[in-house]
């Protein structure tokens, strides 16, 4: 047996010579000749697809039936079908990017037995067709079942995500002596006894050592975003190879791209909130090839990107834990003798982690809201709950994932349709609180390690627990030669400076005033604003905001400003700046802008002053007509423009015909812009351009 899977390895990587690393075999013997259930615990890059693949190949020719492989990202699964078509398999995917006709392809395909495996995310296996009409009719003849990143399945996971947990009860629905393999690079002994309890005690494991040889790994301690940009743009190039430099937020990672690439460096921002899949693929080929310097993400790219010739991963803000830190540092130097790791430690990264652990879990109070209009109506979709709950829909979502997994569950879906089922439901208070104990400990390790002076790989493989850890003898600790300089040359400094000062933040109109006609008839019982502003010609147009909240530029002279109770005239150049650099088909001759109930003098001082400065007419055109909540309390669309309805009036005494800046010192929504410019439009404005202060949007 183990010849023939010696020559499939051979057929798999192309390479007559090939062996396999060690443990390699002993998995695929415990999975095709025992039959047994197995944890692999091994560093990235070690095979792990191989084993699966390769004991695939031997069940499927032994009439078994096609292996499921439970995967996280998109990612992950394009380059799982290609390493399996080496092989002479038929692998397809089942997944929410894909559209009605693929998926009915690959559904065909799956119940006519035309396929060796099947992958699908987690996510898949909440779904109630998948679940109904595809997995109940396969489940007793599937021959192995793969759970890649098996660490997602823990609670003490960095990355624990909720549909995992359907996975457990997925397996108590498949045949008793099927062979099961999860594997992960990044388990510490906590993750594994976890994995473990939940899997069942027929679960064996084999843990490989997690030293990375190639990786030279070193800390870098400035904590200013000017000159942690202005370090990357000075030695980036310096760095063999092509990498990844990780960011915490999006708005981060498309400011290091943006100023890399005015720098001359090929830089891409990379994350979630990319408009399609086919932009991701591209870029994640663009790497791969190395016709990019880097791609500047998220952790949107993260588990399953797969380049062995990676040079370098830079942490331009650091991740959650440790463990995090070894999976991705650990995409490079698969492949290669020699690639760099290195962590910066933002003086903002405390608190983003902190944003982080408060929102892991849903509120019990947003929880039993949730359940209450639920439970009163009979069966409601996502955009139905929208005007019911004062939630933003991300949360929405967030909470009817985490009570779907539940169990019993209190709530049931059927189509896109949620129900209450007769089950009572409790948070688990005791248990989010030792979870969120947990993070903040290991924030703090991370912390450690990065002050450290022993081996930082050392360091790395202990807390993964792994039992062979050693020096490393590269690293910056171990090898001060290694290390690469941590001074940054002054005028690239005040090039980042300025460039954070001057990244101004587009604001798009909307092009509808709810997401439905209904909705709007709901939101706007006084305006009567009609669905959409474009064909009622009452849309802005499009604006500019001179900084992001608290950006390390000009947004930092913002928030002061806003706490102080009166903007810095610092601003006005700036702002002058920005407005004449806004192309238009003709410039506004006027400015007015949008009041502060709580605040009235902040915004109009500023207004006029800037006016003056634009040497045009500052008119107080836009009342305060009803005292409202603040913007900020309201989390979704529909009451973020409720809330707004009957807000505002027109001083109608001054008379308006031509184009105008709006002005506010903060956009986020863009629904005050929206309804305060529909207004001026209805009152003879012909072109309303908002401008502001700052953006507070997540995604600036």
């Amino acid at each position: 047996m183990k010849e023939i899977a010696q020559a499939y390895l051979h057929e798999m990587t192309g390479n007559p010579t090939a062996s396999f690393h060690k443990d390699q075999w002993e998995s695929i013997d415990e999975l095709v000749n025992k039959q047994n259930q197995l944890l692999v615990v091994q560093r990235t890059g070690w095979g792990k697809s191989a084993v699966y693949f390769i004991a695939t190949k031997i069940r499927r020719s032994q009439s078994f039936g096609p292996t499921l492989i439970i995967s996280p990202l998109l990612s992950l699964i394009r380059n799982q079908i290609d390493s399996a078509a080496k092989l002479g398999l038929k692998v397809v995917s089942y997944n929410s990017s894909m559209d009605k006709s693929e998926r009915q392809i690959a559904e065909n395909q799956i119940l006519a037995s035309q396929v060796d495996a099947i992958i699908v995310a987690p996510e898949q296996l909440g779904q109630t067709y998948f679940a109904e009409n595809i997995l109940t009719r396969i489940s007793g003849s599937v021959g192995l079942f793969v759970v890649d990143e098996a660490h997602c399945i823990s609670d003490w996971g960095h990355d624990f995500r909720p549909d995992y947990g359907r996975i457990v009860r997925v397996l108590q629905n498949m045949p008793k002596n099927m062979p099961v393999l999860a594997t992960t690079a990044t388990a510490n002994n906590r993750v594994v006894n976890d994995i473990k309890n939940q899997l069942g005690d027929r679960l064996s494991i084999i843990r490989g050592a997690l030293t990375r040889k190639s990786l030279q790994l070193q800390n870098i301690d400035i904590s200013n975003k000017s000159e942690r940009l202005a370090w990357l743009a000075q030695y980036l190039n310096n760095i063999s190879g092509t990498g990844i430099i990780y960011t915490k937020t999006t708005k981060d990672s498309e400011i290091v791209a943006g100023f890399l690439q005015t720098q001359g460096i090929n830089a891409h921002a990379y994350h979630s909130q990319l408009e399609t899949n086919e932009m991701k693929e591209q870029l994640e080929q663009a790497l791969i090839n190395n016709k990019i310097k880097a791609l500047v993400s998220t952790s949107a790219l993260g588990m399953g990107f797969d380049k062995p010739d990676l040079g370098f991963v830079i942490h331009y803000q650091s991740p959650g834990n440790v463990v995090e830190y070894y999976q991705q540092v650990g995409r490079a130097g698969r492949g290669i003798d020699k690639a760099i790791g290195i962590m910066m430690l933002g003086k903002e990264d405390g608190r983003i982690q902190q944003y982080f652990i408060e929102n892991a879990f849903p509120k019990e109070q947003q929880i039993n809201q949730l359940l209450e209009v639920i439970e009163n109506a009979d069966g409601l979709k996502v955009t139905e709950l929208e005007p019911l709950v004062n939630f933003s829909k991300g949360t929405i979502e967030d909470i009817l994932k985490f009570l779907s997994i539940e169990q019993p569950s209190p709530i049931l879906k059927d189509g896109p349709q949620y129900f209450r089922t007769q089950f009572d439901y409790q948070i688990p208070e005791e248990k989010i609180e030792r979870l969120n104990i947990i993070k903040q400990g290991e924030w703090e390790v991370l912390n450690n390690y990065h002050k450290s002076n022993t081996c930082l790989m050392q360091f790395l493989s202990k807390e993964l627990d792994d039992p062979d850890s050693q020096p490393c003898g590269k690293c910056e600790n171990c090898n001060p030669a290694n290390k690469l300089p941590d001074k940054v040359d002054s005028e690239l400094v005040l090039k980042a400076n300025d460039y954070l000062r001057h990244r101004y933040i587009a604001i798009k109109p909307r092009a509808t005033f709810a997401s439905s006609g209904n909705n709007a008839r709901l939101a706007f019982t006084k305006y009567g604003l009609p669905y959409s502003a474009n064909k009622a010609n009452l849309n802005i147009e499009k604006g500019m905001a001179l900084s992001s909240w608290k950006d390390g530029g000009w947004g930092d002279l913002v928030a002061e400003g806003k706490a102080s109770g009166v903007f810095s005239h610092d601003l006005i150049p700036p702002m002058v700046k920005m407005i004449n650099s806004i192309p238009y088909e003709q410039r506004p001759s006027w400015l007015t802008y949008i009041p502060s109930p709580r605040h009235p003098n902040l915004v109009k001082n500023f207004a006029h002053a800037l006016a003056a400065a634009l040497n045009v007419e500052c008119k107080d055109a836009i009342n305060i007509a009803e005292l409202r909540p603040p913007q900020k309390t309201m989390e979704n669309s529909f009451h973020q423009s409720k809330n707004l309805d009957g807000a505002f009036s027109i001083d109608t005494s001054q008379g308006y015909s031509s184009p105008v800046w709006l002005l506010d010192d903060a956009v986020d929504s863009r629904w005050t812009f929206t309804i305060a410019g529909a207004l001026l439009r209805q009152n003879g404005v012909t072109s309303v351009v908002p401008i502001a202060l700052t953006s507070t949007s997540k995604n600036n």
